[in-house]
């Protein structure tokens, strides 16, 4: 049958998009774009694929560390590891099917990712080598952009606004940045939109089988075939609620056996394997620096750093006591997980790093829609409740790393969500949606989009722009935010600040630096504290430990060589003051109540610096600044 015109145009569109993305993303180089440097989980997804390409296996070994380093000659900066027994092997010295078990004393290492992504990379590496893993990402996108095509043509969209939509909702946004990750990311984004697409046209077990593979790539994945157990029990159209009956019951339990299988299938792969069910849990090391089987004879135990996941939410105090273990990390009080929680619920929306409005703007915009002038149907609700649970969920599972972690840009969970904002545009107001997709491209990512390799090695840098500041940072996750991947600007201790024999002194704590308006922490005139950048503005987040209330912040503040013009914010509070050249002068602004995190309370301070004038070392800077925490009686024994 012959193609209409009008729909003809806009598939030829997509199309040619779609051969793009796959030529742009072959085209790239990624040991050198990435000046031969890792990011994220790339180390441990590049090291799996040429494993299984290679030695068709998932376990590590020396020839896996001599073959990174072909490539990427510091080695595989990132790389995650598990130690397990009991999974098969391979050995052609028993008989057929010439499998084994893995002993124990044999002390093998296993690759501790998921490996759906790597094993669907497999053939692309093996023809077109490191090239093949962005070539795979590429085309994954390619697809979705079709599948979210057919979403809204399912929807009654007209052709072009559904060309219009789909490229917006997949393209501007920060989501063309994963392309270039080695990693499931856009993975995830492809079987969310077929898992969806099969719903919409009426194919509930495919759909629950690609839904069931993007689960077990991440757990919660799951939760967004919330449309497909929840539709079952619903009335037709226009029909008046009843108690479902025992055959749309059914349906729903058949869907979830299906889902829940072919997960559970994976993870049993997973335990044939390594000898565990589960990739994360065990005894599982991420690895800097010194690796198994280097040069220098560097064995497990010797060198990396314990990333367990041995449990389903965070250690509660009081509660998960027992769990807790050098492997693990501290449980945290049942007061401040709720007060996170509800912190966490704006953050995922409007924050700096992480947040939705910054890095999908088009998505945002049609909740929006939605929910204000709608209009609103079955199926937008449904993908709606996908959309709530799992932002819920991923919230109350991991309160302190729900955007991906420090070394992510913007929020790479919500790239498996974005199929599910196709149902929430409306047909009208579709123009809206592109409309915010090219606004959230000029205003916020424009530099990510223009150098996504750059990004991703520097991930922080973005969020220093002037049009991300009047965005919150996420305090919630302060130690993982990516602005501190540079070590500077992170964590500076300012009086005694502990030891394993003796406490924190009360006053004492931490400073983030969250940008570029200061030099960060030095020595001056005997002083510890920063210089201001000359007629900049600066925010920093002060640590305070919870061992006394925080009544006051005080800054001392010394004029720099032009003298200043100096505000100081903090919460509601603010004053302004003007320094001549070595004037000595004090700020005191009440501290208020801080954000809960970790034992310890977080102040967001806001300083600008009028004028600047230059120091011996051509450094511009407007004044030095001297903090101190005035607080009151102790409410905790320092042990």
């Amino acid at each position: 049958m012959a193609v209409s015109a009008p729909i003809a145009a806009p598939r030829a569109v997509l199309a040619l998009v779609g051969i793009a993305l796959v030529a742009a993303t072959a085209a790239v180089d990624l040991p050198r774009a990435s000046n031969r440097e890792f990011w994220g989980d790339s180390a441990t997804y590049y090291a799996m694929a040429w494993s299984l390409a290679r030695d068709h296996d998932l376990a590590y070994g020396p020839q896996d560390l001599a073959r990174v380093r072909l490539e990427y000659p510091g080695g595989p900066q990132g790389l995650f590891l598990k130690r397990a027994s009991g999974g098969l092997t391979i050995d052609r010295t028993v008989g057929f099917p010439w499998l084994r078990r893995v002993k124990p004393a044999e002390g093998r290492l296993y690759y501790a990712k998921a490996f759906a992504y790597p094993l669907l990379a497999t053939p692309f590496v093996a023809l077109a080598g490191t090239r093949g893993l962005l070539l795979l990402n590429g085309a994954l996108m390619a697809v979705a952009l079709m599948l979210a095509f057919a979403v809204l043509r399912r929807r009654q969209f007209a052709p072009w606004p559904a060309c219009l939509v789909a490229l917006a909702l997949l393209l501007l946004t920060v989501a063309p940045v994963y392309l270039f990750w080695p990693g499931p990311e856009t993975l995830g984004l492809a079987l969310a939109t077929a898992g969806l697409f099969a719903w919409a046209t009426g194919r509930p077990l495919l759909s629950a089988v690609l839904f069931g593979v993007a689960g077990y790539l991440k757990p919660p994945n799951l939760l967004l075939a919330a449309p497909l157990g929840l539709e079952p029990l619903l009335p037709p159209p226009g029909a008046r609620w009843k108690l479902p009956g025992w055959r749309a019951v059914w349906q729903t339990v058949r869907r979830g056996i299906v889902l829940v299988g072919t997960a559970a299938a994976l993870y049993g792969v997973n335990a044939l394997v390594t000898g565990e069910l589960n990739y994360q849990g065990g005894e599982r090391k991420t690895f800097y620096g010194r690796f198994p089987y280097d040069e220098k004879g560097t064995s497990f135990d010797d060198a990396g750093f314990w990333m367990t996941t041995n449990q389903l939410g965070p250690l509660v105090a009081g509660r998960d006591d027992a769990a807790v273990d050098s492997q693990t990390g501290p449980a945290r009080k049942r007061a401040e997980l709720i007060e996170t929680f509800f912190w966490n619920l704006g953050y995922f929306w409007v924050g700096r790093f992480g947040g939705a409005l910054a890095y999908f703007l088009p998505a945002v915009v049609a909740v929006v829609l939605f929910l204000l002038p709608g209009p609103r149907d079955r199926a937008g609700w449904l993908a709606l409740a996908a959309v709530v649970v799992s932002w819920i969920a991923y919230l109350r599972i991991i309160p302190d790393n729900w955007y991906g972690g420090g070394g992510t840009v913007g929020n790479r969970y919500l790239l498996s969500l974005l199929p599910a904002f196709l149902f929430l545009v409306p047909r009208r107001r579709f123009w809206l949606v592109p409309a915010g997709g090219v606004l959230g491209v000029a205003v916020f990512l424009w530099p990510i989009l223009a150098a996504p390799v750059h990004h991703s090695l520097r991930p922080g840098e973005h969020a220093t722009r002037a049009a991300f500041r009047p965005l919150p940072p996420e305090l919630t996750m302060l130690n993982d935010l990516s602005v501190f991947t540079e070590t500077w600007r992170k964590k500076r201790p300012y009086g005694f600040v502990g030891n394993p024999q003796r406490g924190a002194d009360p006053d004492a704590f931490f400073l983030y630096f969250l940008d570029d308006g200061t030099w960060g922490k030095e020595e001056w005139a005997g002083h510890a504290g920063f210089w201001l950048r000359g007629d900049a503005s600066a925010q920093i987040v002060v640590r305070a430990f919870d061992l006394a209330p925080v009544e006051q912040v005080v800054l001392r503040l010394i004029g720099g060589p032009a003298g200043d013009v100096v505000e100081a914010g903090l919460g509601w509070h603010g004053e302004r003051v003007r320094l001549g050249p070595g004037e000595v002068r004090e700020i005191v602004l009440p501290a208020g109540h801080g954000v809960p995190y970790y034992d310890t309370y977080l102040f967001v301070l806001k300083l600008r610096s009028g004028r600047g004038g230059p120091l011996p070392d051509r450094r511009l800077v407007g004044s030095f600044v001297e903090p101190r925490l005035v607080v009151g009686p102790r409410t905790v024994a320092v042990r």
